[in-house]
């Protein structure tokens, strides 16, 4: 995998961010990768550090 692979994207906005994290997310969902959990990286060339967390919420099934 390469950490490059969204430079072509322009994420200008939180709804930006939103959407290709969903993707992501979905993508390692279908390919058997448990998301869940604590994420610790630092980006690319920078000296920022992070922390991402991922919880599964509910859902009411009824509602569908």
């Amino acid at each position: 995998m390469t950490r490059d692979q969204h430079r072509d994207i322009s994420i200008t906005s939180g709804d930006d961010f939103e959407a290709v994290l969903a993707e992501a997310i979905e993508q390692a969902v279908q390919a058997d990768v448990d998301v869940r959990g604590a994420w610790e990286f630092q980006t690319n060339g920078r000296t920022h550090a992070w922390d991402v967390v991922i919880d599964e919420l509910a859902t009411d099934l009824d509602d569908k």
